[in-house]
C-alpha cells in the first residue's frame, strides 16, 4: 500500500498544467495543456468554426486519441504526424515561456499554421487494440476511427447539390457514365479542431526562437464516386462516421 501511494505521488509530482489565454480572429478562449512524462492532454473549447476537443497522446506509442465529446466521435491519429514534438520536455519548455514571458497568452497572428487533413481508413475500432489503459479508457463509449494523412492530389468533394436523384439512379444501376470505373474521393466531415502549442528545445533563451504552432485538424470521409462527380451527394456511397458501414444518400447505414 505504501509503495502504491509513493508511485502515485511521484506521478503527480511530474505532471505539469497550463491554462493559456488564446486570441483567434478577435475571439478569446482558454486552452488547457497537461503533460506527464509520455502523456500529453490538451483541451480546447468550441470557438469560431472549430469544435470542442480533448486530445490525449502517448508519445512513446505514437498514438493520439482525438475526441469531439459533443459530436460523439473520436479519431486515432499517429502522434508523430500531428505537428507536435516527440517528447514532453520541449512542449513544457515552450509553454513555460508562454506563461512567464507572455503572461500566458498566445495570438493567432504570431503562429505558424500546421494544417492536418485526415482521411478515415478504418471505422469503429475495437478499443482493445489500444495497449495503453489510459488511451483505452479515454471516452470509451464513443466510436473510434483510425485516420491517416489525406493522400497528395486527393480529390475533395464540395458539399450539397440538387443532383441526388441522378446519383440514386446511378447507384441502382451500379455503373458510371460511359461505363467508367468509380474513383475514391473525399468529403469533409463536420468535426474540426485546433490546438495552440509552443515548443523549445531547451537551448533557446528568447521566446521568438521557440516555434509557436496553430495545429488545425480536419477529418474527411471516403467516398466512391464516378469521375464526373463533384458533390458528395452525387457519389455512389460515402462513409457514415456516425454509424458502421456506408449510406446511399438516405442517411441509412
Amino acid at each position: 500500500m505504501k509503495s502504491f501511494v509513493f508511485m502515485c505521488l511521484v506521478a503527480l509530482a511530474t505532471a505539469k498544467y497550463y491554462n493559456v489565454r488564446v486570441q483567434e480572429k478577435g475571439v478569446q478562449f482558454r486552452e488547457t495543456v497537461q503533460t506527464e512524462g509520455k502523456y500529453q492532454l490538451v483541451e480546447v473549447p468550441a470557438h469560431n468554426d472549430r469544435d470542442h476537443i480533448l486530445v490525449l497522446s502517448n508519445l512513446e506509442l505514437d498514438q493520439t486519441v482525438y475526441c469531439f465529446p459533443e459530436r460523439g466521435v473520436c479519431f486515432l491519429i499517429p502522434a508523430s504526424e500531428h505537428g507536435a514534438e516527440p517528447d514532453s520536455q520541449t512542449l513544457e519548455a515552450g509553454m513555460d515561456q508562454v506563461m512567464t514571458q507572455r503572461s500566458g497568452q498566445i495570438g493567432d497572428w504570431e503562429t505558424v499554421v500546421v494544417d492536418n487533413r485526415w482521411a478515415v481508413v478504418e471505422q469503429n475500432l475495437d478499443r482493445n487494440i489500444l495497449t495503453d489503459a489510459r488511451l483505452r479508457s479515454f471516452y470509451p463509449n464513443l466510436p473510434l476511427h483510425r485516420v491517416q494523412k489525406l493522400p497528395e492530389g486527393a480529390v475533395v468533394l464540395s458539399g450539397s447539390t440538387d443532383a441526388v436523384a441522378a446519383a440514386k439512379r446511378q447507384l441502382i444501376s451500379g455503373a458510371c457514365a460511359a461505363n467508367a470505373d468509380p474513383q475514391r474521393m473525399y468529403a469533409v466531415s463536420n468535426p474540426a479542431g485546433c490546438e495552440y502549442l509552443v515548443f523549445c528545445n531547451g537551448q533557446n533563451d528568447q521566446y521568438s526562437e521557440c516555434p509557436r504552432r496553430h495545429v488545425t485538424d480536419t477529418f474527411f470521409m471516403v467516398c466512391l464516386c464516378c469521375p464526373e462527380h463533384t458533390n458528395r451527394e452525387q457519389c455512389l456511397f460515402c462513409q457514415n462516421l456516425e454509424c458502421s458501414g456506408y449510406f446511399d444518400n438516405t442517411g441509412v447505414c
